[in-house]
C-alpha cells in the first residue's frame, strides 16, 4: 500500500511537470500571436542575442507563474484548529507510514489542476501585458522592440528579461494562497507601479544616464538595471505572497516591503561601490568602461540581499 501510494503521487507529479512544459509551449505560441515577429526566426535563423535574453526572462517568468499557481495550500489540507479529534484520527489512518497523505479522488485532483492551469494562463496574459509596460513606462525614451529586434541590443534584452522575471514574481505572489481575481489584479497593478517607480529611483541614484547608455548598446548598464529589477521583484514576492487578510493590512504590508526594498537596494549599491570597487566606482566601471563584471557583481549582490529579505523576514 505504501509503495502504491508513493508511486501514485509520483505519477501526479509527472502530470504537473507535463503541464508545466505545456504551459511553456503555450506561452511560446501566445508570444508569437501577440508580436509581429516569430521567435523561431529571430532565435535560430537570425541568432538574435537580445531577443534570446528577453525570451529567457519570459520563459523563466512563465515557470514562476506556474509554480505560484500550483504550489500552495491544497483543499485537502486541514487547518489544525478546525480539525476535530475524530477527523485527526481518520486523517492519521489515511496516511502511509512515511506521512504521505492518501490519494484524493481523481475528479477532485482534475478539478484542482484545472483551476491551477486557469490561474497560470491568466498569469501568462498579464506577463505579456508587462512587456508593454516595460516599453512604455520603464524604458520610455526609446522603443524596446526596435532595440531588441532591429538593433539586437543585448542591454535592452537584459532589462526586459529582468522586468519580466520581476513581474512574474509579483504575479506568482498575487495568485498564490487564498484570494480572488480582484486581489490578484490589484496587486499585479501595484507591483507594476512599483517596478516603474523603481526604474525612476534607480536612475536617481545613478549619476549616468541609464536610458542613454542602454540605447547606445551598453550591455553592462542593461544587465545592472535588469538584475536590480529582479531583486525588487523578489521583495515584491514577499509583499504579495500568502493569503489575503484584508485590504488595509495587505496594502500596508505591501507598502512597507516596497519601501524596505528601495532602501535595501540603495544601501547595497553604496556598499558594493565602497567595498568591492575601492579603486574605482560603479559609475566609472559601468558607464565608462562598460564592464560587465561590475554589472554582474552589483546585480548579484542586489538579488542576494533581496533573497535574504524573502527568507529571513
Amino acid at each position: 500500500m505504501f509503495f502504491q501510494t508513493e508511486i501514485t503521487w509520483i505519477g501526479i507529479s509527472i502530470v504537473y511537470i507535463a503541464c508545466a512544459i505545456g504551459a511553456v509551449i503555450l506561452s511560446k505560441y501566445l508570444k508569437d500571436f501577440l508580436t509581429p515577429y516569430r521567435l523561431d526566426e529571430q532565435l535560430t535563423d537570425k541568432d538574435n542575442p537580445a531577443l534570446g535574453l528577453a525570451t529567457t526572462g519570459y520563459f523563466i517568468g512563465v515557470m514562476i507563474i506556474f509554480l505560484g499557481a500550483t504550489v500552495g495550500p491544497s483543499p485537502y489540507d486541514f487547518p489544525a484548529e478546525e480539525t476535530s479529534e475524530a477527523a485527526a484520527t481518520e486523517t492519521a489512518t489515511t496516511e502511509t507510514a512515511s506521512g504521505t497523505p492518501e490519494i484524493p479522488p481523481l475528479g477532485d485532483l482534475a478539478a484542482e489542476l484545472g483551476i491551477d492551469l486557469a490561474w497560470a494562463i491568466g498569469g501568462m496574459l498579464l506577463l505579456n501585458l508587462s512587456c508593454l509596460i516595460v516599453d512604455k513606462l520603464v524604458l520610455y525614451r526609446f522603443s524596446t522592440r526596435k532595440e531588441i529586434i532591429e538593433d539586437r541590443n543585448a542591454g535592452t534584452g537584459a532589462v526586459e528579461a529582468g522586468c519580466l522575471i520581476a513581474s512574474a514574481l509579483v504575479i506568482a505572489g498575487s495568485i498564490h494562497g487564498e484570494g480572488g481575481l480582484d486581489t490578484a489584479l490589484v496587486f499585479f497593478g501595484l507591483g507594476q507601479l512599483v517596478l516603474v517607480l523603481f526604474g525612476v529611483f534607480y536612475q536617481f541614484i545613478n549619476s549616468y544616464d541609464i536610458h542613454k547608455e542602454i540605447e547606445e548598446d551598453n550591455v553592462a548598464a542593461g544587465v545592472s538595471l535588469g538584475l536590480n529589477m529582479v531583486a525588487i521583484g523578489v521583495i515584491l514576492l514577499k509583499a504579495t505572497f500568502g493569503d489575503f487578510i484584508n485590504w488595509s493590512d495587505n496594502l500596508l504590508l505591501f507598502g512597507l516591503y516596497s519601501l524596505t526594498g528601495f532602501l535595501t537596494l540603495l544601501m547595497m549599491r553604496k556598499l558594493v561601490d565602497l567595498t568591492l570597487f575601492p579603486k574605482s566606482t560603479l559609475t566609472r566601471e559601468i558607464a565608462g568602461d562598460r564592464n560587465l563584471n561590475a554589472a554582474y557583481i552589483e546585480g548579484s549582490m542586489a538579488v542576494g540581499s533581496a533573497a535574504a529579505i524573502l527568507l529571513i523576514f
